[in-house]
């Protein structure tokens, strides 16, 4: 069952509501040069989504983040696809023209290794991977094929 993409109307609600992370938000502001905080949607039929950064009302940018500190597990992986999911379901069915992103911490930049499957699919769906290091430095990691 498919639905349009659509601009979100006016029955949208937007709040900045989400704890998240934030001096990961901050960083990737400064990073981006663009005021972001964490927000929760609920949309005309319902259905809330959070994020971990957006901007305003009619978000361009829309974030999630998956820092690892430790070992790298299957679960980080699972956690970082589905926060793309999201990202992408959320831009093309009602903000198409919003940048996907998805912030990850410098070990989980293997899994976007030449060759593997994951930064193909990422690329393809217009998902950028920023990668954040201990010191909050943010660099967007190159996935183009």
């Amino acid at each position: 069952m498919g639905h349009s993409a659509r601009s979100p109307s006016s029955g949208d609600i937007i709040r900045p509501t989400r704890q998240g992370n934030p001096e990961l938000a901050r960083a990737l502001s400064a990073h981006l040069g663009i005021e972001l905080a964490p927000r929760e949607f609920t949309l005309t039929d319902g259905t809330r989504v959070g994020v971990d950064c957006a901007d305003g009302s009619h978000p361009t940018i829309l974030a999630q983040f998956s820092p690892l500190h430790g070992p790298m597990k299957s679960a980080q992986r699972n956690k970082v696809i589905a926060d793309a999911f999201k990202l992408v379901w959320l831009r093309d069915r009602h903000f198409p023209d919003a940048r996907a992103i998805v912030v990850l911490g410098e070990p989980l930049a293997r899994l976007f290794g030449r060759g593997a499957w994951l930064p193909v699919a990422f690329a393809s769906h217009r998902i950028t991977i920023a990668l954040v290091d201990d010191h909050l430095r943010i660099r967007t990691l190159d996935i183009s094929m």
